[in-house]
């Protein structure tokens, strides 16, 4: 018995003899790596949501009054259409009324305004040499301001012939009323749509909605245009829970110089909710867990060395780096998932 174990010590001590060099070996092995130097940049911690496109503003535009219909000339010499711009102020159409024209009389009135000023004017003169009572000025006064009224009322109805556009836009859903139809009061000539502006209504979920605040940008995403980036801000944040979707409401307005955005496009938002510049930056993929800790391998002196590092905001692609790196240092961008501290490299393209 004694002998068997005196055997097994021995031989024990022959295997621990035959590992010692393989170890030893394995500790010299160099690994080929390649590096990349760590730098600067811009983070941002983003909230992303989709919705869609509504215009900042709209108008229906409907006749005042009855006549037959004649369509205005607009600045760039073109009668209005569908998609044609138009802007404040321009006429869009006339409306031919014989009868309103005849019985707005506004000549007689604008006459009638001028006689009782005129008559006012001689009262007042005549007050001031007591040749006449204050009453009889007074009298004169209210008979002006009834003329005026008169005149304004006819001004009123014969601008009801003329169909302005109200805001800046572009022409939609165009009538299909042709030029001296009979048309009603009340009949839609079109829509003017202005689009220099979008809005986005979001749906920010609960977990979100207390990083969401009024003027933070917005950088919107249309798929059919997947070069291009547009930007705005929040310009509402309803603060009570949709009870069917049991989200919040925010509200994005959004520049849209080019006209590319149009109402009803479905886009993707991304709402920055913090942003962080010129700071260490580092490919996230890069950031190993060892334990409970973060860890990056930089190269120094041949040797990789495993850094412990503490981490800030993160996006897609890159990690900030509060501590444990610095700029400049020499990160270790390949074969990194095994490498332990201390152990030898060779970096691509140099030479040991």
């Amino acid at each position: 018995m004694r002998l068997k174990m005196r055997y097994g010590w021995v031989c024990g001590l022959l295997l621990f003899g035959c590992e010692t060099p393989q170890t030893e070996q394995s500790a010299d092995l160099t690994v080929p790596v390649t590096v990349q130097p760590v730098g600067l940049g811009t983070i941002e911690s983003v909230v992303t949501s989709t919705g869609t496109l509504r215009p900042v503003q709209e108008a229906i535009i409907v006749t005042e009054a009855r006549g037959f219909l004649s369509l205005g000339i607009l600045a760039e010499g073109r009668k209005p259409t569908e998609g044609l711009a138009v802007q404040q102020g321009e006429v869009i159409a006339r409306l031919k009324n014989e009868e309103l024209v005849v019985g707005a009389r506004l000549e007689s009135r604008k006459l009638a305004v001028k006689n009782m000023r005129k008559t006012l004017d001689e009262k007042e003169v005549l007050v001031e040499r007591g040749l006449v009572t204050q009453i009889e000025a007074e009298t004169a006064r209210k008979d002006l301001v009834d003329a005026q009224s008169d005149y304004d009322d006819a001004l009123v109805q014969i601008k009801k012939t003329k169909v302005t556009a109200p805001i800046s836009g572009v022409l939609s859903e165009f009538t299909d009323a042709t030029e001296k139809t009979l048309v009603d009061e009340g009949t839609q000539i079109c829509r003017i749509v202005d689009f220099s502006q979008v809005l986005v209504d979001l749906q920010i979920p609960n977990s979100q909605i207390r990083h969401i605040e009024l003027d933070q940008p917005v950088r919107v995403i249309d798929y059919s245009y997947p070069d291009e980036v547009f930007d705005g801000k929040i310009s509402v944040v309803d603060p009570v829970v949709d009870p069917t979707t049991r989200t919040f409401r925010a509200v994005a307005v959004v520049d849209n110089p080019k006209g590319l955005l149009r109402p009803g496009m479905f886009v993707k938002a991304e709402i920055v909710v913090e942003s962080h510049a010129d700071v260490v930056l580092v490919p996230r993929e890069l950031v190993l867990m060892r334990g409970n800790r973060e860890v990056v391998f930089v190269e120094e002196s041949a040797r990789a060395q495993m850094r412990e590092i503490a981490t800030g905001l993160e996006d897609e692609k890159f990690v900030e780096v509060l501590k444990g790196v610095d700029e400049g240092e020499r990160l270790i961008t390949s074969n990194y998932e095994t490498l332990r501290s201390r152990t030898r490299v060779s970096v691509a393209g140099t030479e040991e």
